[in-house]
């Protein structure tokens, strides 16, 4: 269930889309952080990362979503939650998005209009210019990973930032093509996102993150609860 609107003290809001990154809503913690912007037929989340900042663009691709209206978007200070919905002639659309305190993943859920289903193909670009990144896109134990690696030289070796990402499709099917993740008929699609530095040209990380990412809750109302309580009414204050 979608919570009520924050009053203007306490959020920001916007009726219409963030067509480029620089109007985009933002959720962060100490570790991670996304930028959410981008149309409903393609949206864009802009992970970042202490060491690497930004470190990709997650693109959600949903083509279906061209003719929508009545667009509205939040983000709640006190919690760094941020919302978005908008209504087609079945009804009301929603993403929302938070990055976690406690887990140190961020989370983020897309739900359909009442009897219809998320249907969409995720896939990872890099935003950082001239770095060299490589992306990789499996399915295992029903869900789903989209991993992505992007490393630059630098005067201790070589470093950089990788990023999986578990797409847990409710109800409905996920299968890899190519680097990219095909979603058809999810009542609601669930996705966590974990980032890390490393500092071999050759070893990947992904396995730990996929590991932690694999034993959280897949449920976006209990991962908020647990962060939602543990920074308090005040929540992050993710102002700009």
């Amino acid at each position: 269930m979608m919570r009520a609107p924050v009053d203007r003290e306490r959020g920001r809001h916007d009726s219409s889309p963030a067509v480029c990154r620089t109007d985009g809503f933002r959720t962060v913690n100490d570790e991670c952080g996304a930028l959410l912007y981008g149309m409903p037929a393609m949206e864009k989340v802009v992970f970042d990362h202490p060491d690497c900042d930004p470190a990709y663009e997650f693109r959600i691709s949903s083509p279906g979503m061209a003719a929508v209206e009545g667009y509205g978007r939040i983000t709640d200070y006190r919690t760094g939650e941020v919302i978005s919905t908008w209504i087609d002639g079945y009804g009301i659309w929603a993403r929302r998005a938070f990055a976690s305190r406690v887990d140190q993943v961020v989370v983020h859920e897309l739900l359909p209009a009442p009897g219809r289903t998320v249907d969409t193909t995720l896939s990872v670009g890099t935003a950082l210019d001239g770095v060299p990144f490589t992306s990789r896109a499996t399915v295992s134990n029903g869900s789903g990973y989209l991993n992505l690696r992007g490393s630059s030289p630098s005067p201790g070796g070589v470093l950089g930032c990788e990023g999986v990402t578990r797409v847990v499709a409710f109800d409905g099917t996920i299968s890899a093509s190519g680097a990219t993740l095909v979603v058809i008929g999810a009542t609601r699609l669930l996705l966590l996102t974990k980032l890390d530095r490393y500092g071999s040209p050759t070893g990947w990380v992904h396995q730990a993150l996929r590991t932690a990412l694999a034993g959280l809750e897949a449920d976006y109302t209990t991962l908020f609860a647990r962060h939602r309580d543990a920074t308090g009414s005040g929540g992050d204050d993710t102002r700009p």
